[in-house]
């Protein structure tokens, strides 16, 4: 939000918030909006030809389709099931943490922590 000083035209001035105008979200123009699925031509790792379509370059990923004859598995886009994070034991954590810590105060720090570079 912005504020500014307005004359009143009789010598009084107010301090009043100045309405933000919005960005323009379409041209003037009467064009269609063309959304591209990709800025540049992508390349695919399967054959090595560069596509401007994601269902030409998908289709490169079958088996049928790409010279190597073997399906491949697009990253990022597989389904993930049966995922768990991994449990932290926080109190090995805290427990290694302080063993650390009494180490390097009683003098017993690996080498590469006690020697400075040349």
């Amino acid at each position: 939000m912005a504020y500014a000083w307005y004359d009143l035209g009789d010598g009084r001035q107010v301090y009043r918030r100045v309405r933000e105008s919005e960005p323009a979200r379409r041209s003037d123009l009467a064009m269609p909006r063309i959304v591209r699925p990709f800025r540049e031509p992508v390349q695919s790792m399967a054959d090595g030809k560069y596509y401007d379509d994601p269902a030409s370059l998908r289709a490169t990923y079958k088996a049928s389709n790409n010279p190597h004859g073997v399906d491949f598995l697009e990253v990022g886009n597989e389904d993930i099931t049966g995922f768990t994070p991994p449990q932290r034991d926080r109190a090995a954590d805290r427990d290694a943490i302080e063993r650390a810590i009494s180490d390097v105060e009683s003098g017993n720090a690996p080498p590469v922590l006690t020697q400075l570079p040349d």
